[in-house]
């Protein structure tokens, strides 16, 4: 699950996307997967930053984990670096809900947009 608004209606200024994440039914607390899967969550910031539909594929990721303790929520602070010539530069901060900074990630993508299929 993501809670995070749709906003898409215009680009950001400062590159920047806040959200709250967890991966439901699948593991009981956070530990370094969970993190690794949620560090892939730099393309979904490409997409908030330029207000459109658009993400990309990785063509890298780094995963730093820092410290694990006990949470449900990851608060996913996704700052993208710079999008030029079709690939996109970003990095996410990633905490516990009591504030821990549990990891850090970067990564580089091919930036993409979708296209509505009707």
């Amino acid at each position: 699950d993501v809670c995070s608004s749709d906003l898409l209606d215009g680009p950001l200024s400062d590159g920047r996307t806040i959200l709250w994440a967890k991966i439901p039914d699948v593991l009981t607390g956070v530990d370094t997967a969970t993190l690794a899967i949620l560090g892939d969550f730099v393309p979904m910031g490409l997409g908030q930053a330029l207000g459109m539909r658009a993400g990309g594929n990785s063509l890298d990721n780094t995963l730093r984990v820092l410290r694990l303790v006990p949470t449900e929520w990851v608060l996913l602070d996704i700052q993208m670096q710079g999008v030029r010539r079709g690939f996109g530069h970003g990095s996410v901060n990633m905490y516990a809900e009591d504030g821990t900074l549990l990891a850090t990630a970067s990564q580089s993508c091919i930036a993409r947009v979708w296209r509505d299929t009707k």
